[in-house]
């Protein structure tokens, strides 16, 4: 073959052919982005109450669609000229000072809103069935994990007073709760049984951690001072960030895990010994495996960590970092399952395979009654109970039913068209994320009083959801002009960052955000499971005001 043809072929598999692939992708972002736009701004989507009361609200949901207001306009464009003047007002103070007062604020805001709320009891099902699970163990009462304790259909007294499935009957259903149930066993092993209070706070931590994670990111993909300064802000104004913690569940705590193993690895791709590199790479992806421990659905941050790995080999040429990236992800994977085998032992009991993942797919292709489209349902219970826990058999109702749902929407596409509206519009257009739902399921030692009341039901309430409607649009707005931004950037450098560890931190945020976009599409459908990837935005969203900033100041110039 002739040798100048080879030369001219090798630019284009190394260079030209990667930044192509990137581009796809973030145009499919930039694409994913502008839908969940149009949705934020065509529809806001609230939950119903069964009386004015707290703790009466349910997950039924109203859609309100239309036209926006003027109201809802002006307060758009007020918000967005404030974020960037802001952080036009951030970027002339040192930024480890902005960094050290944004994460003050965040921890302090966050205790405030708990403290406000002090939750003594919580009525959340999952929650009070892995807080029970934890007791039992804490107490020693291994008994009552037998599959003989209170099993379904038990008349005795005891047993109905629970209200909920017997530690047994629940893991049977779940066993990959038994890494959460860990979780809520160390915190009340620590903190006291069912203390609610120091779960939350313990969760608070874990997002103000996050936070300068994040922040990290920003820095990686390419964030200057106004970019910090328009983060602060974003940040700052997130009032569904700041309440995450009020979910007393360790959704929070596995998401900061999972994004700080990532973190980890992107800091192993600027190493340039061999043995650190390695060590940062091996540490982040086991750090991931406990973020999975905590929520299932955070592999996607793996399996976007895996393609953000090979496009940073692709342009460092370090092949070995590919091979410890598969390796430490299959021992993340492994870390992930141990959780079940402890619980298993430690309680003598075999809980089996439980529900199949297709359960799940079901469950966001149904159309329960009186809820959200792809919202819970008893699907994948009634096909566990029907089945007698078999799980090839339940294996095929869920594909049966998967292949016959999406045959109809292929059949029918208006109807397909109007299910998967409604559902991503539950999912990403409902401003609060359901932190203000979760924040008052439960019992208050001071009954919601003061700032809780006010927020949660009082006068407070509804400016407070309409200002989240709003920052919710703005933020969606400026993660497009930022992917723009960053695709741009990758047409005028002709690369896809400037070293290994930029091209993995950018390639990790559109891979991850991509990823979570479409495994909610079909899977089990909440607001609350769509806010950690929302939450990746704010890097990008940040860089949009970046753009934004740097092109009000080179027209200052030309004017001037």
């Amino acid at each position: 073959m002739n040798k100048s043809a080879v030369a001219q072929k090798q630019p284009f598999i190394k260079q030209v052919l990667p930044r192509w692939l990137v581009t796809v992708a973030l145009g499919m972002q930039i694409a994913i982005v502008t839908i969940l736009l149009m949705l934020s701004v065509f529809f806001t989507v609230t939950f119903k109450r069964n009386s004015p009361q707290l703790g009466s609200i349910t997950e039924q949901v109203d859609y309100h669609f239309g036209m926006p207001s003027v109201a809802f306009g002006l307060g758009t464009i007020i918000l967005l000229g404030m974020m960037i003047l802001l952080a036009i007002g951030f970027s002339k103070l040192p930024q480890q000072w902005v960094l050290a007062i944004l994460l003050i604020y965040v921890a302090a805001m966050q205790i405030i809103w708990l403290m406000s709320l002090n939750l003594v009891t919580y009525t959340y099902p999952d929650s009070r069935s892995l807080m029970d699970a934890a007791d039992i163990l804490l107490n020693g009462n291994i008994n009552q994990f037998g599959a003989d304790f209170c099993p379904k259909g038990s008349i005795r007294l005891e047993c109905g007073a629970r209200g909920i499935p017997s530690a047994y009957t629940y893991f049977s259903y779940y066993p990959f709760q038994s890494g959460p149930m860990l979780w809520y066993l160390l915190v009340f092993a620590v903190f006291g049984l069912d203390n609610i209070l120091a779960f939350q706070i313990v969760s608070a931590v874990a997002v103000t951690a996050l936070v300068a994670v994040l922040w990290r990111f920003g820095s990686l993909i390419g964030l200057n001072e106004k970019g910090h300064g328009a983060f602060t802000v974003i940040v700052a104004t997130s009032v569904p960030l700041l309440m995450f913690a009020t979910f007393v569940y360790p959704n929070a705590v596995g998401f900061f895990f999972t994004v700080c193993g990532t973190w980890m690895i992107a800091e192993g791709f600027r190493l340039q010994k061999v043995w650190a590199s390695s060590l940062a790479i091996v540490g982040g992806f086991l750090i991931c495996g406990i973020g999975i421990v905590f929520k299932s659905t955070y592999q996607i941050l793996v399996l976007a960590a895996l393609v953000a790995v090979i496009f940073a080999v692709w342009h460092n040429r370090r092949v070995w970092q590919l091979v410890v990236s598969f390796l430490s992800a299959v021992a993340a994977f492994f870390v992930s399952k141990l959780p079940v085998y402890v619980v298993q032992t430690w309680t003598g009991q075999k809980f089996g395979k439980g529900m199949p993942m297709s359960s799940w797919i079901a469950i966001g292709l149904g159309q329960p009654d009186n809820m959200p489209a792809g919202w819970w349902s008893r699907f994948a219970i009634d096909a566990f109970e029907r089945t007698g826990n078999d799980y090839a058999l339940q294996s095929q109702i869920s594909n049966d039913f998967v292949r016959n749902r999406l045959a109809f929407f292929a059949g029918n596409p208006s109807d397909g068209l109007n299910f998967f509206t409604n559902k991503l519009a539950s999912e990403w257009a409902e401003p609060s994320f359901m932190t203000s739902l979760y924040s008052e399921l439960g019992e208050s030692a001071n009954h919601f009083s003061g700032l809780g009341s006010f927020l949660l039901l009082g006068k407070g309430a509804d400016v407070l959801l309409r200002f989240e409607n709003v920052a919710q649009t703005v933020v969606y707005f400026l993660a497009i002009i930022g992917v723009i931004g960053l695709v741009h950037s990758l047409m005028k450098e002709r690369s896809l960052g400037a070293d290994s560890s930029q091209v993995f931190t950018r390639v990790l945020l559109c891979a991850s955000f991509i990823g979570g976009f479409l495994c909610y599409l079909f899977w089990e459908a909440k607001s609350i499971y769509t806010l950690p990837f929302f939450l990746l935005l704010f890097p990008v969203a940040a860089y949009g005001i970046q753009n934004i900033a740097d092109l009000i100041s080179s027209i200052k110039k030309k004017i001037a």
